[in-house]
């Protein structure tokens, strides 16, 4: 299964991954973390610049909370109209490269269970969820999930990841939910822009990722 999606991810790298690199400028405005807009000295993006898009691209502005031995845990916030909504991404500081120097993948080193996770940063991440179902137009009920989210993460960089490096990561995530196949989902972290953006391979994915969010 995971060859499988390796060459998934391959196939779909070019559009999904163009899409996300372009920069979220839609709307600016200072936010608190509780999930009402207010004055900061972090400008936070809307949610997405494009609600009707095909693919719908999610921009988050990153802040750098604590570190452990290993990862650096992030608060990754966006406004969606005047709220502030987001998420904790805690990410390990190195991870090795998944695709190959010759453009080949690499499915023992590129597959990873834990180089990403998601957890809830409390009223903002419910209000993202209740954002999430306005734009997909699905109505999942909360709460988000009091665990840590642990996505399947392919790394399509051809050099290792390092945090310490000022630099842009691709990512896909599948997010496994209760019943049905995992979410597919593109993802660059900017340490550059302090930037994280999550883009949906296609529509079918969105129930899947609320699921996900959601723990059913």
């Amino acid at each position: 299964m995971k060859k499988v999606a390796t060459y998934v991810v391959l196939a779909s790298s070019l559009l999904g991954f163009g899409a996300c690199n372009q920069s979220n400028s839609s709307g600016t405005s200072g936010a608190d973390s509780t999930g009402t807009a207010a004055a900061s000295d972090v400008q936070l993006n809307q949610l997405t610049n494009d609600p009707n898009a095909a693919a719908i691209r999610l921009y988050f502005t990153t802040k750098e909370l604590s570190q452990t031995d290993s990862s650096i845990i992030y608060e990754a916030r966006s406004l969606y109209k005047d709220d502030t909504v987001g998420l904790k991404v805690e990410v390990m500081k190195v991870i090795d490269a998944g695709i190959a120097t010759d453009g080949t993948p690499d499915e023992d080193l590129g597959f990873k269970q834990g180089s990403f996770k998601f957890s809830s940063m409390g009223p903002a991440t419910f209000k993202l969820l209740n954002a999430l179902n306005e734009l997909y137009k699905l109505n999942v009920g909360g709460p988000v999930s009091d665990k840590e989210i642990v996505p399947l993460t392919f790394s399509s960089n051809k050099e290792k990841v390092e945090l310490s490096k000022s630099t842009s990561y691709n990512f896909k995530f599948f997010f496994n939910q209760a019943a049905g196949d995992a979410a597919e989902y593109f993802g660059v972290l900017d340490t550059y822009k302090k930037s994280f953006e999550l883009t949906e391979k296609d529509s079918t994915n969105r129930a899947g990722f609320l699921h996900a969010l959601t723990g059913k």
